[in-house]
């Protein structure tokens, strides 16, 4: 899922020079229209004392103010002002779930409406529950009526068959229809990517590979199939120029992921 920009909002902006000299043009236009000589704004006059500590008070304050504007809205959301929004849908913060990954749950369930216990809900509901990362359910791989959920842990590796007992007794709790239900370990499927990239002057390694990793793992998510020519539009972040050509597995071609497994990304750098 692509990151929202946040708006350019330039008039709650301003640095207290820029309000400072408003308030003086002010108080000369004034001066001027009841025929009297402007007063001394410059930096030591009475004025300036007086109204520029109001000056860097307003300024500060438009900051506050842009900050609480942009925390009503989930794509730029924070810490608590974030649970609020969870507490709209309904949906908690895992344990030690970081801002990121609760916002793109977050997201992911305002951009879907609930289900009657398909495929996909089933996943959604998976990945809901606390210390589940990954999940992929199949449909009818027993009969026509089974469900199976594989699921990964938070750190991305198989789940326990603890964890795997827990959210099939939570599922089956939530399910609309009789399906026949079993919650199991996932496989992974490792994706390895390696690419070289050309970094602008002032960009950073490390941030430009973290930027990059969210971007594909959020291409990766619950996907069949990983299409080689459309890995190339993720490398583009801010500080990347260019790349030289890239390999998915070791290969150029499409990869196809087993329906149980859980893809899981490893990424390869160089400049």
């Amino acid at each position: 899922m692509a990151t929202l920009k946040k708006p350019d909002m330039p008039i709650l902006r301003e640095t207290a020079d820029q309000i400072y000299q408003r308030m003086a043009n002010r108080m000369a236009l004034l001066a001027e229209q009841q025929g009297d000589t402007p007063p001394a704004t410059e930096e030591g006059e009475i004025f300036y004392d007086l109204l520029y500590p109001l000056a860097q008070e307003i300024s500060e304050q438009q900051q506050l103010l842009e900050y609480a504007f942009l925390q009503g809205f989930l794509p730029w959301a924070d810490d608590e002002y974030l649970d609020a929004h969870g507490m709209f849908f309904g949906l908690k913060r895992n344990d030690g779930e970081e801002n990121d990954a609760f916002r793109s749950r977050l997201l992911e369930r305002a951009r879907t409406e609930e289900g009657d216990g398909r495929r996909g809900d089933y996943e959604r509901w998976a990945r809901d529950i606390n210390g589940v990362g990954g999940a992929v359910a199949i449909e009818k791989a027993r009969n026509d009526l089974s469900i199976d959920v594989y699921i990964t842990d938070a750190n991305g590796q198989p789940a326990s068959l603890e964890l795997a007992e827990q959210v099939e007794k939570e599922l089956s709790e939530k399910r609309r229809a009789l399906h026949d239900l079993k919650v199991l370990p996932a496989n992974i499927f490792e994706v390895e990517i390696a690419v070289q990239l050309v970094l602008g002057k002032d960009a950073v390694l490390a941030t430009v590979k973290e930027e990059i990793t969210k971007q594909i793992t959020t291409y990766l998510k619950g996907r069949s199939t990983i299409v080689y020519q459309q890995i190339g539009s993720l490398f583009f972040v801010n500080g990347v120029e260019d790349f030289t050509q890239y390999t998915l597995n070791g290969g150029t071609s499409n990869v196809i992921v087993e329906g149980d497994a859980v893809s899981i990304l490893r990424l390869v750098v160089t400049t």
